[in-house]
């Protein structure tokens, strides 16, 4: 195919890190196991830039993983940010909200880079409360709130307000078992499996691009618990990712 206009991506997953601060059972990102980052800002340039002429990024995620681990994270959305204008795409950071009060430089990023931030209540939706965490990211909201609203911008942008707060969280547990002994659910029903899947967002993962979090991930989780010759695994690892020498007809389809 020639002169194939980019195609539009509403949301394009990237993670920055792939370990947490917390350990939520059931993370579709597979960061309870802490499997490897921080990545840095030429990594992650370097992952999208093959990708940036052929699609259109309605919305970059930034996340992990905890992001606000990662040392680099202010310099990547500086990046990215002159990869990709305010205008056409709308760039965020997911957390789960405990360290902000311990990056200050968030506030530069919702000011000048035009970086929005999404607050994941994960520490108000478990089974048991740690109040002095929840107090944490009240305190970081806060914060949010009030740089985003002594910025000489209105406090929403055209995409929204430049901070939100998710507290309906999509677990689902995709495996059974855990850590070393985790397995698939073998009932060979592919097309059954994507109905329920909590996380059917587009991932750019080391420059390819993984329908899912779950197919990006699972391949260096197993990787790290020796068990990347499973063979249960094996249908999984054998996917195939969009790599940045693929067609525009593969592109497309």
């Amino acid at each position: 195919m020639d002169d194939v206009s980019p195609m539009l991506v509403n949301n394009l997953d990237v993670h920055v890190i792939n370990s947490c601060n917390l350990h939520c059972h059931g993370c579709n990102h597979l960061a309870n196991y802490g499997y490897g980052g921080p990545f840095k800002v030429k990594e992650l340039v370097d992952w999208i830039k093959p990708w940036k002429d052929r699609l259109y990024f309605k919305r970059i995620s930034l996340l992990g993983g905890e992001p606000l681990l990662n040392p680099y994270l202010k310099d990547i959305c500086i990046a990215y940010r002159r990869l990709f204008s305010q205008k056409e795409t709308k760039l965020r950071i997911i957390t789960n909200g405990i360290l902000i009060t311990k990056c200050p430089w968030l506030k530069e990023l919702i000011q000048e880079y035009h970086v929005n931030i999404q607050v994941s209540l994960h520490v108000f939706t478990g089974k048991t409360k740690n109040e002095k965490l929840i107090n944490k990211v009240k305190e970081g909201m806060a914060l949010l709130e009030k740089w985003a609203g002594d910025t000489v911008r209105p406090a929403e942008s055209s995409w929204g307000p430049y901070v939100e707060a998710k507290q309906k969280l999509n677990f689902q547990v995709f495996y059974q078992g855990a850590g070393t002994q985790i397995k698939p659910f073998q009932h060979d029903d592919i097309t059954e499996s994507k109905k329920h899947c909590a996380c059917p967002t587009l991932q750019l993962y080391k420059s390819n691009l993984y329908k899912c979090a779950p197919i990006a991930y699972i391949g260096d989780v197993l990787e790290k618990f020796g068990m990347e010759n499973d063979p249960d695994w094996k249908p999984y690892l054998n996917y195939e990712p969009l790599t940045p020498d693929c067609s525009d007809d593969e592109l497309v389809d």
